[in-house]
């Protein structure tokens, strides 16, 4: 309450010059009779369950009665000041914070009122007269219809302030909310009252708040749907090029599987002349050692024909000896005469032995030397021939490494073949199950954008501030007057 409002009430109650005997009378007359008159409001308090109610205990009563009776006590001793208004507003509104209505203030006014103009009128012995008791009770009586006139006239006068107040809020609020129910979020309401004007800043924080939130809510839809329809455009390309690799792969597995099973049967085939040519390296090793002892076997029969020229020759000599000896018998019978006839006969027979066996030694000797040729030419063939067999058993021994390494490296490239083939297979599968969740993401997408479209449908009834902005010759607000 300012000065101006005090100064204005204490020149309207002509409460502005006090005489300050006439305060101090009725301070005296409080502190005889304020304390029964307040117990017996209290009391009065007390049977009313609608009043007690307001105290959450007698000891809370109890402070509130001493607080009334300083107050009171107060007033009259320090006069109407300032901090009589200041107390009195605090009162006021602790009754209006608690929802103590004004006409329940009003009637214990009356009451403590009662006593008090009792204790004035006819202090003391004189409330036993009955002239004095009957002009006290008709000043209370006045003092009581006159606090209950006022009790009427400001409970219509609240009555009616709160019609209207309710009036006010109910038909901007109804506005309000009508626009809002329509999609309106640029609304707003004025001209509350005081009492309604948190409601006021309330509501319109809540529409601005909302609006807010609706264009965040709208321009994230807007770049969902944008984000969405990429997204399918991408899934669709994705699906396609998805498609088309799982498509070569298929064909790479297949020709991988083909080129596996090419390099496993030429692994095969390399085992088979691996152990083919092993085989022939064995006989070719058998081969050189029959041509071997077949070398030494013809070096023996050429030292049998050296010695066997050697005995063709002792015979030869033999026979030439014997055949001297028997010439000589025959010149030594031809001496003797008739007695040598027989020697002589003897000594014939024998040359003629000697010629047959230097004849025959002859030919066993050119036999042999014919033989010595052909045993000479065959150990030389056989030679030839084991000369031969050793440099196929070389071919056949580096033929059977390279076959081997052949043989080796085919197996290699097999296994790796095989897991190349088994890799490939597994990214077929891969590549099938990818193609198959890029048709899913794209029929997500698609989904996805179907769903904004429809959200951004049901989200563009709604006007923001943003949109109205937009909107060429519009109020960004709508604000309703009281």
């Amino acid at each position: 309450m300012s000065n101006l409002s005090l100064d204005k009430r204490l020149e309207y109650y002509d409460l502005s010059r006090v005489d300050p005997a006439i305060l101090n009378g009725l301070s005296g007359a409080l502190g005889r009779r304020l304390d029964t008159a307040l117990t017996a409001f209290y009391d009065a308090i007390s049977a009313k369950p609608e009043l007690a109610a307001f105290f959450s205990s007698t000891q809370q009563m109890g402070r509130a009665k001493g607080m009334q009776a300083q107050h009171w006590q107060a007033v009259f001793r320090d006069g109407v000041d300032q901090r009589f208004f200041d107390r009195a507003l605090k009162i006021g509104n602790v009754h209006a914070r608690i929802g103590l209505e004004p006409h329940w203030y009003i009637g214990a006014y009356a009451m403590v009122l009662d006593h008090l103009v009792m204790e004035v009128v006819a202090p003391g012995w004189q409330r036993y007269l009955p002239w004095k008791r009957a002009q006290a009770q008709q000043i209370a009586t006045l003092i009581k219809v006159s606090l209950l006139d006022i009790d009427l006239a400001l409970s219509a006068y609240f009555a009616d302030m709160k019609e209207k107040t309710r009036a006010i809020v109910s038909d901007n609020l109804g506005t309000a909310l009508e626009q809002l129910a329509q999609g309106d979020l640029t609304v707003s309401v004025e001209g509350f009252p005081e009492e309604y004007r948190k409601v006021e800043q309330d509501f319109n924080a809540a529409t601005a708040a909302l609006g807010g939130t609706i264009a965040q809510v709208v321009a994230g839809v807007n770049a969902m749907t944008t984000g969405s329809s990429e997204i399918r455009f991408a899934a669709d390309d994705l699906s396609r090029r998805t498609e088309e690799q799982a498509a070569n792969l298929e064909e790479t597995a297949a020709a991988v599987a083909q080129t596996t099973q090419k390099v496993q049967q030429t692994a095969e085939v390399a085992g088979k002349a691996r152990a083919t040519i092993q085989s022939a390296t064995r006989m070719a090793d058998d081969g050189s050692s029959i041509v071997a002892e077949a070398v030494g076997a013809m070096d023996q029969i050429e030292k049998s024909s050296s010695e066997i020229n050697n005995i063709i020759s002792v015979i030869d000599s033999i026979a030439f000896q014997t055949n001297l000896l028997a010439l000589n018998a025959g010149v030594e019978a031809a001496r003797a005469g008739e007695t040598g006839k027989g020697f002589a006969v003897v000594a014939s027979e024998v040359r003629a032995l000697a010629q047959r066996c230097a004849e025959a030694a002859d030919e066993v000797k050119s036999l042999i030397t014919v033989s010595s040729k052909h045993v000479s030419n065959g150990v030389d063939l056989v030679s030839r021939s084991g000369e031969a067999f050793a440099a196929i058993t070389r071919g056949v021994a580096e033929l059977s490494q390279a076959i081997e390494t052949i043989a080796d490296s085919t197996d290699v490239q097999a296994e790796s073949l095989s897991q190349i083939n088994t890799v490939v297979g597994d990214l077929d599968r891969s590549t099938q199950q990818n193609a198959a969740m890029a048709e899913q993401c794209t029929a997500a997408a698609t989904s996805l954008a179907r769903e904004a479209q429809q959200l951004g449908d049901a989200f563009a009834a709604f006007r923001t501030e943003a949109s109205v902005t937009a909107e060429p010759g519009r109020r960004p607000r709508a604000a309703l007057a009281a």
